[in-house]
C-alpha cells in the first residue's frame, strides 16, 4: 500500500467546478444552419468529485496537520507493522454520532 506525502495535496489548488461558456461554431455546417441546433457544450462533474473537493478544502484551511505523526503513521504502514483496532475505531465513531 502506497501512501502519498499530504504536502503534495497542500501545494495543488482547488479547482472550483465550472461549466463551460458556449463557444461560437465556425465549421461549414454551423455556417450554413444545417446543425445550428446542437446544445453547447457543457462539463458537469460527478457528486462524488464535489463532495471530495470539500473534503479537501476544509482540510486545507484547518492546518492542523501533524507532519510527524503522518509521517510515523505512513511509515509503520510500509513496514506493515500498523496495527488497526476495528473496536476502538467503532467506538469512536458512535461516540461522534452522540
Amino acid at each position: 500500500m502506497e501512501v502519498k506525502k499530504v504536502a503534495t495535496y497542500i501545494s495543488q489548488s482547488l479547482q472550483k467546478p465550472q461549466e463551460a461558456a458556449p463557444r461560437p461554431n465556425t465549421d461549414e455546417k454551423a455556417v450554413s444552419g444545417k446543425d445550428a441546433s446542437l446544445p453547447p457544450d457543457r462539463v458537469e462533474l460527478s457528486k462524488g468529485y464535489q463532495g471530495m473537493a470539500q473534503v479537501k478544502k476544509v482540510m486545507m484551511e484547518r492546518g492542523d496537520v501533524r507532519m510527524e505523526q503522518v509521517d510515523q503513521i505512513r511509515s509503520m504502514i510500509e513496514k506493515g507493522t500498523y496495527q488497526i483496532d476495528p473496536e476502538k475505531i467503532a467506538e469512536k465513531m458512535l461516540e461522534e454520532l452522540m
